[in-house]
């Protein structure tokens, strides 16, 4: 018996010894997540574009050229050339950039690429404190990378970071069938990617998208069948040697679709998305499928309940917003006012999204830019964050009209000449001085000169006389040649007729 007994114990222990260990769930798992995007994230995260970028401005060198190439520490000098710059100007560094790899991440990728648009990679951005000639003198104030000369430099256009939202992560999460896409490339080209990273992405506007979007990554197991090492697997033997009967699934498309991660917005075009890469499950890859979340796959957006701390019972802060005015034209701009107010005097940070247009923000003020909104309501969501994450949220609606109907062409006054002469005297240069001045109140109108002759006068006095009054405001009166136009009238006189043309208004007949 003692014997027996013996067995059965070290049995027993052995069976113990093979139990598996219970699996932790993903939930569980310690991950790397990110949460709202920094400035950096914003700033450096590059993009994919359609959009003729233009390269009028380029960067030429520095104070220490030609030694010195490469441009990133805040005491350096950077040397922009371009017509127009004016000290306290901000422009973005940007490079239009070509893919050193021969080989594609995915089956089509340089093809997906192409239809997305070109890509760019961001480098940073700078102030100019002095211009001379067409050099203006510029010193970083954020360097993603090193500049280079021939690296291109456009106007900084300010952006919002998207609010941080927690997203309820289903691995094995069904088609809910919102927008999908696909990530078609990566920032520095890389092709497997974590959190914290950027991608690009295969849909844009024209999916809709907007900064703050958050989408989910997805692959199926299909995937092994066009992945060069996974593949591989497909050929191995799937049973082990003690098995009677073995099965393998006939066909990858019956297992279900898997989920990779989480991520978000940072900024979109007409056909592309800059995104960051929030949670990852396991590596991403350039290639994988992307779907916009719904509502439902997060926890609410506005904190309400409390978190105990030392000392004692932590509070949410408060946000309430007003829009002014609440009702504008398309292409004006309406000011989103908001107070935020911690309960717990905890520092606050406001952020803005907008369903449509743009938006720009400063502290506790957002200025929505309509231009590309088109006529409808927006709705522009203001979220007050303090230093341990508790939010609260608010969304105004503005009204965005049709602009109204463009006044037409006005006739301004006539300059008067004498017979076969085209000086323009001193009274014409009175109006002429009046018509700088409105043109000056209101950059976007135009003005038409429009010449007369008489008599035996020859027919080209008629066009000289309406182009010296176009040289005095030019040259005198520093009006842009292109606001000017010149041509001869139709009625006999010596004389100039002076039309002024708002913007969006046809020209007088002739």
């Amino acid at each position: 018996m003692k014997k027996t007994g013996f067995l059965m114990l070290v049995f027993s222990l052995l069976a113990v010894g093979q139990q598996p260990q219970q699996r932790p769930s993903f939930q569980s798992t310690t991950l790397a997540v990110a949460n709202q995007p920094s400035t950096n994230d914003l700033y450096c995260s590059g993009f994919i574009t359609t959009e003729k970028v233009p390269e009028s401005r380029y960067v030429v060198g520095g104070l220490n050229s030609p030694e010195q190439g490469r441009y990133a520490l805040a005491t350096d000098n950077i040397f922009i050339h371009g017509q127009g710059i004016k000290p306290g100007d901000r422009f973005e560094f940007v490079r239009h950039v070509k893919n050193p790899n021969h080989y594609e991440a995915f089956p089509g990728q340089k093809s997906a690429v192409r239809a997305a648009g070109e890509p760019y990679f961001e480098l940073g951005y700078a102030r100019v404190v002095r211009v001379i000639k067409n050099t203006a003198i510029a010193e970083p104030e954020l360097s993603c990378a090193s500049i280079l000369p021939g690296d291109i430099a456009i106007p900084l256009v300010e952006r919002t970071a998207p609010p941080f939202r927690k997203a309820i992560l289903d691995r094995y999460a069904p088609s809910n069938g919102k927008t999908v896409g696909r990530i078609v490339m990566a920032n520095e080209f890389d092709a497997f990617l974590g959190s914290k990273q950027k991608a690009y992405l295969n849909i844009g506007a024209n999916k809709g998208l907007h900064p703050g979007d958050y989408l989910r990554v997805t692959r199926t197991y299909a995937y092994a069948s066009i992945d060069p090492s996974e593949s591989l697997s497909l050929k191995s033997r799937p049973a082990d040697d003690t098995q009677i009967t073995a099965h393998r699934t006939d066909s990858l498309s019956d297992l279900p679709r898997r989920t990779l991660g989480d991520m978000i917005v940072l900024h979109v075009h007409p056909r592309s998305a800059t995104v960051m890469i929030l949670t990852a499950l396991e590596t991403i890859d350039v290639g994988d499928a992307v779907e916009v979340m719904a509502e439902s796959d997060f926890q609410p957006l506005t904190t309400v309940a409390t978190v105990a701390t030392n000392t004692g019972v932590a509070s949410p802060p408060t946000i309430t917003c007003v829009a002014r005015p609440s009702t504008v034209h398309l292409d004006e701009a309406s000011t989103i006012t908001c107070d935020a107010i911690s309960p717990d005097n905890r520092p606050l940070t406001i952020t803005f999204t907008a369903s449509a247009g743009r938006v720009a923000a400063h502290n506790n003020v957002a200025i929505l830019d309509t231009s590309t909104s088109g006529p409808g309501q927006v709705s522009v969501r203001a979220t007050a964050f303090d230093d341990r994450q508790l939010s609260a949220s608010t969304a105004v609606m503005v009204t965005v009209v049709p602009p109204t109907a463009p006044v037409g062409a006005q006739k301004m006054s006539d300059l008067d000449f004498k017979p076969n002469s085209a000086y323009v005297n001193n009274r014409s240069k009175a109006v002429l001085d009046d018509v700088a001045l409105k043109l000056q109140q209101d950059p976007g109108s135009t003005v038409v000169l429009s010449g007369s002759s008489a008599g035996k006068e020859p027919s080209s006095l008629a066009t000289q006389r309406a182009q010296n009054a176009m040289t005095y405001l030019t040259r005198s009166k520093g009006i842009d040649g292109k606001r000017v136009q010149v041509r001869s009238g139709t009625q006999p006189g010596h004389r100039v007729e002076v039309w002024t043309v708002p913007a969006g208004a046809s020209p007088p007949p002739k």
